[in-house]
């Protein structure tokens, strides 16, 4: 029997908060998941700069890397897609006007609102 937990609006506003800090402290781009021109350079994987799938995936794993969507991950990457109209959040990410301002203003914004929709 498979036991599936799902994640409380809370603990996804919690990584959303965790993902906007490491795009705040690492930096934003486009076209990947983290910018392999840094990494190529040495800087270690979780000090890159990276997408927004990359910093949720940071916030719940450590790591840019998909690691498979586990329920957080899924929830998390669900609220954020809920508040776009892109097709996915590494489309909306590549959209042009769409840069670390923009990134870090959704993910603010659907924590606040997944807060606000808690109370």
């Amino acid at each position: 029997m498979t036991t599936t937990i799902t994640p409380t609006s809370t603990e996804i506003a919690d990584v959303l908060d965790k993902a906007l800090a490491h795009i705040i402290r690492v930096g934003f781009c486009k076209k990947y998941l983290y910018s392999t021109r840094q990494h190529r350079g040495g800087t270690p994987l979780n000090q890159c700069a990276v997408d927004l799938d990359g910093a949720i995936n940071v916030a719940v794993h450590g790591t840019p890397l998909h690691l498979g969507r586990d329920p957080l991950t899924r929830a998390v990457v669900e609220a954020v897609a809920a508040r776009i109209t892109a097709p996915s959040l590494a489309t909306w990410c590549d959209y042009k006007g769409n840069g670390k301002t923009q990134a870090i203003a959704l993910l603010r914004e659907t924590a606040a609102q997944l807060r606000k929709e808690a109370w």
